[in-house]
Formats: structure tokens, sequence, C-alpha cells
């Protein structure tokens, strides 16, 4: 209850009218559960509050243990707003879990097995991202997308212009020479660990993706004015600190009671 409160206070303290995402990190052996658990849990939450913001389950890659659970804001308010007013119905939530019968063993097994990580969460920067054509992709387009790449970049005191202006400069030059790909940046709003910026980039698997950066960077490399029109990465101001290859779950369904 203190880390949820001091959570609450931190987000109200920062100024931001961004699209949020919060993204919380756990590891466990068995995904399974942890998935059974998520459905069942946000399912009472969508049950009882109307809406459970989007909620999704992405598998880290290479064997790991790791999963994320992604939720989405329309800003900083409303998702102060809706911890708030969900915290405040956790009894009632629970209530309506208990509803519907299942594996008694499945809690005690998720209780003795999940290693919570980490929470934080992300400002969504448009103007950094390359997601123009992302709304006009179909439901059925979107699914086949399941492959993640995050980065996680750390900026140098008083670089973030710099970064972002790096960022900005490169997205101008990509569609200058006709690249398009899905590529988000979010901004470091609260946790994170030592990273500033996170940049997620989407395609349908990892040799997918492997094909098609090989395939932009010939592009970018056969551009008349590559040589002298990009900003070299400067590794004093902004480094990436951390990759992580990520799937996202395309059976996590919620529980319907």
């Amino acid at each position: 209850m203190k880390k949820i409160s001091f959570l609450l206070f931190v987000l109200a303290a920062n100024l931001s009218y961004g699209q949020i995402m919060g993204l919380f990190e756990a590891e466990t052996p068995n995904k399974e559960n942890m998935a059974q658990i998520g459905q069942n849990w946000f399912g009472g939450v969508k049950a009882v509050m109307g809406d459970a913001n989007g909620i999704s389950m992405h598998h880290k890659g290479w064997g790991s243990k790791g999963v994320y659970f992604v939720q989405w804001y329309d800003d900083l308010e409303d998702m102060v707003k809706t911890m708030k007013k969900q915290e405040g119905k956790n009894a009632e939530i629970v209530q309506k879990i208990g509803e519907k019968p299942g594996d008694p063993n499945l809690l005690q097994e998720f209780n003795a097995i999940t290693d919570p990580k980490e929470a934080s969460v992300w400002e969504y920067v448009p103007e950094l991202s390359q997601m123009d054509n992302w709304s006009k992709l179909s439901r059925e387009a979107k699914d086949e997308l399941s492959y993640r790449r995050f980065s996680f970049v750390n900026v140098a005191m008083n670089a973030q212009g710099e970064f972002e202006t790096f960022r900005k400069a490169a997205n101008d030059l990509d569609k200058k020479i006709g690249l398009t790909y899905h590529i988000a940046v979010f901004r470091n709003i609260f946790g994170g660990k030592d990273a500033d910026y996170l940049t997620i980039l989407i395609d349908k698997n990892r040799i997918e993706y492997m094909n098609n950066f090989e395939e932009r960077m010939k592009n970018r490399r056969t551009y008349k004015g590559w040589q002298d029109e990009r900003k070299p990465w400067n590794l004093e101001k902004f480094n990436v600190i951390k990759t992580e290859e990520v799937y996202k779950n395309m059976n996590f369904k919620l529980t319907s009671y």
C-alpha cells in the first residue's frame, strides 16, 4: 500500500500531458501460470472498473523468465485517477474474481514462483517516433507484428535536447530516403533505473527484423547523401544500456465475469 501511494505521489508531482505507458516487469519459470493470473486479475479489474487500460502481456525471448505487462493511459492525470480508483476497489475486484471457481493451486503457485522486478512509467513522444502508418493497419495486420525490440537509452546530464535532435534528424533522413517502419520512442517519467528513453521497434518476428534491418541499412548506404547528412551516434552523450527481444502474447485474453 505504501509503495502504491508513493508511486501516485511521484506521478502527481510530474507534469506530463502525453500518452502514458505503464510497464510492469516480473520473472517466473511458468509463464502460463503468470498469464492465467493476469487474465483473471485484469478480467476482474475490467468487470469492476469498466476498463483494463489496454492491458497486454509480453514475453522476453531467448529462454528468459522475464515478462512485461503493459497498460496505457491518456496522460499522467488519467493514470493517477485510475490507480487511485482501482486501489479503492481492490476488495470488490477480489470478490468478483472469487465468484468464478478456478484452480485453487493457481494463486499458491504464483506466489511461490513469481519474482516482481520493477514498475516504470513512460511518456510516448510522437515527434521522435515513426508510427504514422500504425493507425492505418487493420487489427489482423497488427496482430501479425508480435516482435518487439526494446532499447533502453541512457542520456548524459543536460543532453536530452541533443538526443531528441538526433532522433528527429534520423527520422527525417529515413523519410527522405523512403524508409518506413514502426518504432515508438518513450521518455522516462518514473522507474526505468538508468534509462532516460525507451525505443520499441515492432516487426513480425526476429528473422523479419534482421532482414528488414539489413535492407534498411543497404538503402541508407546507397543513398548519395548518407555520409554527409546523417548525424553520428554520440557515445559521450547517449548510449544504449540494454536491448531486449520481447514477444507480445497474442493469446492473452481477459477472463469474463
